[in-house]
């Protein structure tokens, strides 16, 4: 199969896969030509095993590697989950424990929202005691509250991950705009859940608010004002332009979603017409 057929059977960015291809966690393809390459199951089932370690969390790259290398000894061993039900003993194992509450509560805040959700649909889902919930968490508002940091944490270290190595601005920012838009479909509707507590007479939904979107847009104010910089694009707010693109791909991510009429690259192209190509001036690396 060609790049974009195992894009869309794993449901990953191209520039997600080309990282690992890079890092060595995805072994290479066959070359039919000097810039064709053909992709087979077993890379599809690779990006599977990487998927399932990582279970929507940033996860080590040597970690990785190292349960992978144990997967090629063992096929069994890269399916193996920590068990919730077990007594944690070790630091690790409280940790494994904690994150697997969280894991499930993102599933399941996801399915009957943030109000609806009792501290029992998560314990029992788990097979775990409310004891053991109010070990690790005070409360489901405290779990939430978690929940929103580990998304958070997510959508910033796959987007760090997915750029690496990419030198060109206009690309860095398509390399984003994806990954925040595989993220955001994935987390919608833990995110709109928070935004809905903002009508609520309680702080803490504003403070997430705006933690959570000064810490997406952050790393692009950034970009976008070393671009201004070094002479690649014209003067511009780079805190309000950061904001419009985040809003502008949410936007159109709920547009993507309509029908299919439009699939995200389109999109990508178009929000960079809309906006960055507009703002580039007449330097080589426009042409």
């Amino acid at each position: 199969m060609k790049i974009k057929e195992l894009v869309e059977r794993s449901g990953l960015p191209r520039s997600t896969i080309q990282y690992y291809l890079r890092e060595g966690l995805l072994h290479p393809p066959l070359k039919t030509g000097q810039t064709r390459a053909h992709y087979d199951e077993s890379h599809l089932q690779r990006l599977m095993q990487i998927e399932k370690l990582k279970k929507g969390a940033r996860i080590p790259l040597s970690f990785l590697k190292e349960k992978l290398q144990e997967a090629e000894i063992s096929p069994q061993a890269i399916l193996r989950e920590y068990d919730v039900r077990k007594t944690a003993t070790t630091t690790r194992e409280k940790k494994e424990k904690k994150h697997e509450i969280i894991r499930k509560a993102i599933e399941v805040f996801s399915q009957k929202g943030y109000h609806r959700t009792k501290v029992a649909d998560i314990t029992d889902s788990l097979n775990i005691s409310t004891g053991t919930f109010y070990i690790y968490f005070e409360n489901k508002r405290e779990l939430f509250m978690e929940v929103i940091d580990d998304v958070f944490r997510n959508i910033i270290g796959d987007a760090a991950i997915a750029i690496k190595g990419e030198t060109d601005f206009v690309e860095r920012l398509k390399i984003r705009g994806r990954v925040f838009y595989q993220n955001y479909t994935k987390y919608s509707e833990i995110l709109n859940q928070l935004r809905a507590e903002l009508a609520s007479e309680e702080y803490w939904p504003e403070e997430k608010i705006k933690k959570i979107y000064h810490g997406l847009t952050k790393p692009v104010v950034q970009e976008i004002a070393a671009a201004i910089n070094e002479g690649i694009i014209c003067e511009i707010d780079p805190d309000l332009l950061a904001y419009s693109l985040t809003g502008l791909i949410e936007i159109m991510s709920l547009r993507l979603s309509l029908d299919r009429k439009y699939n995200l690259e389109d999109i990508m192209i178009f929000i960079a017409d809309l906006t960055i190509n507009r703002l580039l001036l007449d330097t080589p690396a426009k042409k």
